[in-house]
């Protein structure tokens, strides 16, 4: 049992530890529930700002020095910081000066860092963005390290030149490394959690497999005689959705989507359920996955298998002649898939005549040519795929192609979701909604009117537009769907993403606000329960309200609070997951440092601007450092890099050679040099 958290429990912690206390210590002496970790948080942030601890690097705590006595009158330390000695402050310089000063380590763990030059002095980096720090390292005997260098540094009790803390470098890396380290690193830093606590482990080894005896009266339909399919990449670890399609004499078609049923085996507030919530998705990295749930659920007993009976939870649609959504019945069901098919393979079959492939390819179609009418956003923007080694390290990276069997499933999980919320909608069910706001019409006009390429898909008569009060805009969306027109002209790969940049991002509601980009109303995820825990949260209240039971009102007011936090960590899922294809992309550019390439700029900031090349197919940056015949600064307007003297630009779409400098697999950064502009044919 965690001991009572109040701040008199968290003082008298403190002080009877020896030294400074992890965050993680505290979590596990206070908090043993996800709702006592935000109390945790804020406590801790209320004490630091009272002085009444200490709040260090590295999400460290620790109490407050006891200082000497002051003066009378003499001013109180400020809040959340340790008291300063100023003795020394007013002792003769000359007798400072004769002190031996002997550098001390601050007694803070080693860290990986990388060594820059500015001007006379070495400077270590620690993090990246806002989290970088910056580290000055003395002079000293002993052989400086080089810039570009990986190190392991050590903080010490002092700062350096221009009030930088100061650190000694332990050891430099070694050059040859194995791709383990750099994930386990990566991992490490990014807070991925590598296994589950043992009393989820525990509810997920308990669970049984599936039994004919929930069938019957008030139990489930047994579909298990259905020709029911599974269509996922071939290395699928997980299959949480298959497929069932029939079309009647009548033109009317039949489908049954039939998703994996988590909720019959994570029960509400459990310790599996408290570890998804914390998790709310599967982390998914070019070369393994952080899977949401453990191994038993996400790859066995709640995975759709060939052969196999499974629980699943079906949504049966029919579908009109012309692609409207008929009707919808959501029902428990047991299912055994018949087949599962390769996205390649279900390509071939499908090509080479096989009837309920192209039965399917028919009805997705029909699908399909509905939403372009409906106004679907048609970007053709190429995913990186990680071509991955016999040691499971990224060895090659490629442009993903996408198959028409890509769509096959995409449309009927689309169908399904739609279905989804207008029914949670309709029972007024405490589901959660997958929301999108329009975008403002200022930045739409902005992009419009500052990307040459644009001006001429749409006409200038098209940008008169104007808010409106809910997330769905018609207007709007048509002039994105006139700009990314296929037909209108080919954008390139860049300024789709500066389109796509132009759009806010989608979160998770328990309100039907609107979804711009598919332009519907109601939209919710109903068809991953294995990957998001916003799916496996609506399964569980739309079987309680199918089963007739009523949905206790604290329910409903946890959506909302779980809408909040399952869209936040979502942002540090994508964050986390670019941030990965960034470490494999340097994995496999180590072996092409000193090579050139043809590449496309393809973003711009005030500190270099991104080249992306296409064999190996990757991303690289020129720092702005190494453009040496002028000074470059990015234009507000138009998002161009201009050199200051010469009136240079660098922009999106601009062909240019490099030649690849570095490259870091644990920062995730290649660096190029530019060589200029394409030559001559």
């Amino acid at each position: 049992m965690p001991s009572a958290l109040t701040d008199k429990a968290i003082s008298a912690f403190l002080n009877a530890a020896e030294g400074a206390v992890a965050y993680p210590r505290l979590l596990k002496e206070f908090a043993g529930t996800i709702e006592e970790e935000r109390v945790l948080k804020k406590t801790l942030k209320k004490m630091a700002a009272m002085g009444a601890l200490l709040k260090l690097k590295g999400k460290r705590y620790a109490k407050v020095p006891v200082a000497s006595p002051t003066a009378p009158g003499a001013a109180a330390p400020a809040a959340g910081k340790a008291p300063r000695d100023e003795s020394a402050a007013v002792r003769p310089k000359r007798e400072r000066a004769a002190e031996k000063v002997e550098d001390k380590p601050s007694g803070d763990k080693a860290l990986r860092a990388h060594i820059v030059r500015e001007g006379k002095f070495l400077f270590a980096l620690v993090g990246e963005g806002k989290k970088k720090t910056k580290y000055v390292i003395p002079k000293s005997k002993d052989a400086a390290p080089k810039p570009g260098a990986r190190v392991q540094i050590q903080p010490l009790d002092r700062n350096g030149p221009f009030g930088y803390p100061a650190a000694r470098v332990l050891m430099e890396d070694k050059p040859s490394i194995e791709f383990a380290q750099v994930s386990r690193v990566f991992f490490k830093e990014r807070g991925i959690p590598m296994g589950y606590p043992k009393r989820a482990l525990q509810e997920a080894e308990e669970a049984p497999e599936p039994a004919a005896e929930s069938l019957g009266a008030g139990g489930r339909l047994d579909l298990r005689g259905e020709h029911i399919v599974t269509i996922d990449p071939a290395d699928a670890k997980d299959h949480d959705d298959a497929i069932s399609l029939q079309k009647l004499s009548d033109g009317t078609w039949k489908v049954g989507v039939h998703i994996a049923d988590v909720s019959e085996y994570v029960k509400l507030d459990g310790p599996l359920d408290e570890e998804a919530l914390h998790r709310a998705y599967t982390q998914y990295l070019p070369w393994t996955a952080a899977p949401m749930l453990p191994q038993r659920l996400s790859g066995d007993l709640c995975s759709l298998l060939e052969g196999k009976d499974r629980l699943a939870f079906t949504c049966f649609m029919e579908v009109t002649p012309q692609g409207d959504l008929r009707s919808f019945e959501f029902r428990e069901t047991l299912i055994n898939v018949a087949r599962f098919y390769s996205y390649e393979e279900a390509q071939r079959l499908k090509e080479e005549g096989d009837a309920p492939l192209n039965l399917l390819a028919e009805f997705t179609d029909l699908l399909f040519s509905r939403r372009k009418e409906e106004g679907y956003l048609d970007f053709q923007l190429p995913e990186p795929k990680v071509v991955l080694g016999p040691g499971r390290e990224p060895e090659d990276i490629r442009p993903g192609v996408r198959l028409p069997s890509h769509g096959w499933v995409e449309e009927c999980m689309l169908l399904a979701n739609r279905a989804c919320a207008q029914y949670i909608h309709k029972h007024k069910i405490p589901g959660l909604y997958r929301v999108h706001e329009q975008p403002d019409v200022e930045v739409v006009a902005e992009l419009w009117s500052h990307e040459a390429s644009l001006s001429g898909k749409v006409d200038p008569g098209d940008l008169k537009l104007h808010e409106t009060q809910g997330y769905l805009n018609p207007a709007v969306q048509q002039f994105y769907v006139k700009l990314l027109d296929p037909s209108r002209g080919a954008l390139p790969p860049a300024v789709q993403r500066k389109i796509l940049q132009s759009m806010k991002k989608a979160q998770y509601s328990a309100s039907p606000l609107g979804h711009f980009a598919l332009g519907w109303q109601y939209y919710a995820h109903f068809t991953s329960p294995i990957r998001r825990y916003a799916d496996l949260w609506t399964h569980r209240m739309m079987k309680l309200h199918a089963r007739g039971k009523k949905i206790p009102r604290p329910l409903a007011t946890r959506a909302v609070a779980i809408a909040d936090e399952i869209s936040q960590r979502e942002i540090d899922v994508v964050k986390i997951e670019r941030k990965a294809m960034r470490v494999a992309t340097a994995w496999i550019f180590r072996n092409y440092v000193g090579r050139e390439f043809l590449g496309e700029i393809s973003g711009a900031e005030g500190f270099g601007f991104f080249v992306t090349v296409s064999d190996p197919y990757g991303e690289g940056m020129v720092p702005v450092a190494r453009l040496r015949d002028d000074y470059y600064e990015k234009d507000p307007e138009t998002g161009h890099l201009v050199g200051r003297r010469h009136g240079r630009r660098f922009e999106l779409g601009q062909k240019v050679r490099v030649r690849v400098s570095r490259s870091d697999p644990f920062t995730g950064q290649v660096d190029f040099d530019y060589l200029g502009p394409p030559a001559a044919p």
